[in-house]
């Protein structure tokens, strides 16, 4: 433990009058006064770095690059954790490890971070996401569709068309959700490019009357174009609500509002840059 000399302070200050000094006592209070504006800007700036780091977390599925015939398995950092650790623990090599994340410097990581642990996917063993009962499977990794970027593009086009859609409002979705990768699961079972959720899939399999599977290209983004379509209809075409929507849940903003407009920002952002 370091030991830091304690210097002494006084709030008295004396003033030289010829031969004779005075005595003059301090105001404490001026003193703290005086370092408020100081403090408050301290306050500001552990406010918005703690806010910093918790909306970069919305990006970290889009960003993610497992790579050609992977997959994401997601890790939660803990207390403790180190990259080299993850690494041993999950079999991952190092540098896939940090390359796949982003991460220029192995030593930058933080608590609740989200990693992406790159799993392969052996095309082979491609299986169904659907049961026969129509119950869309949970963390169905063997069930990824593998697309290339031309393909899961033409889809996003073809499917926005079908349902009257803005491309660029598809593309931007699907960009903000995924990346535009079909091969990937989020941490909380969001599937594929257009990130469905199983019920939700299963939800909109009924309002349509067919059979699914967010787990294949296709489908997975047909059904998410649905879903926007959907929104579209139910909010009026208001952009902001059904962008909030499609990440919040409808229930969510017709009762709260918006909440996420970070998500909504970010979209709108992507629309322009797609038209």
């Amino acid at each position: 433990m370091m030991n830091i000399p304690i210097q002494r302070f006084s709030t008295r200050g004396y003033t030289n009058r010829g031969n004779s000094y005075t005595v003059r006592t301090g105001q404490p209070c001026a003193v703290f006064l005086r370092r408020l504006p100081l403090l408050f800007c301290l306050a500001l700036l552990l406010f918005f770095g703690s806010l910093a780091t918790d909306c970069s977390q919305l990006d970290a599925y889009a960003s993610a690059t497992p790579g050609p015939g992977k997959t994401c398995q997601w890790y939660t950092v803990h207390h403790g954790d180190t990259l080299i650790g993850i690494a041993a623990s999950t079999r991952t090599d190092l540098q896939t490890l940090a390359h796949s994340n982003h991460l220029k410097n192995i030593n930058h990581i933080y608590k609740k971070q989200q990693l992406c642990i790159p799993r392969p996917i052996k095309q082979n063993n491609v299986s169904s996401g659907l049961m026969s009962n129509g119950t869309v499977r949970w963390y169905a990794y063997s069930a990824l569709q593998g697309a290339t970027h031309g393909q899961v593009m033409t889809t996003l086009q073809q499917a926005a068309a079908y349902y009257h859609l803005s491309t660029s409002l598809v593309q931007a979705i699907a960009w903000q959700e995924s990346g535009w990768q079909q091969r990937i699961i989020s941490h909380d079972g969001g599937i594929g490019v257009m990130q469905i959720m199983p019920y939700t899939a299963m939800g909109l399999n009924t309002s349509l009357g067919v059979h699914y599977d967010p787990y294949k290209l296709h489908d997975n983004i047909y059904l998410g174009a649905y879903y926007l379509h959907v929104l579209w209809n139910n909010f009026h075409g208001d952009l902001n609500k059904v962008i909030s929507a499609y990440n919040e849940g409808g229930w969510a903003v017709v009762h709260r509002g918006i909440f996420n407009w970070r998500y909504v920002k970010n979209v709108r952002s992507l629309m322009c840059s797609f038209e």
